[in-house]
């Protein structure tokens, strides 16, 4: 987890990945959707995330920048409130 990070949302979003193609995944929570990177993360300390996957499917991607399973959802974002969106990710 990036120490610059905010949550994007405390929901995660479904996205289908295909298999064998590399993602680069946000790690600052800044970008535009919160998946991709764009960039956003430019003058901090986070770096996007290079992903692929074996299966082409959907996958819960996670918005929170919390799961210890980034970039997929392990329920972590449960313990965000609306009132945490766009702040600081907490330090679990």
């Amino acid at each position: 987890m990036c120490k610059d990070a905010v949550v994007f949302n405390n929901k995660p979003k479904g996205v289908k990945l295909e298999a064998g193609v590399e993602y680069m995944i946000c790690t600052c929570g800044k970008s535009e959707d919160g998946i991709f990177c764009d960039g956003s993360h430019e003058g901090s300390s986070c770096l996007p995330k290079a992903t692929s996957v074996e299966k082409t499917k959907p996958y819960l991607i996670c918005l929170c920048k919390s799961s210890k399973n980034f970039p997929f959802c392990d329920g972590k974002h449960s313990y965000y409130a609306d009132s945490d969106v766009k702040k600081g990710v907490k330090n679990w």
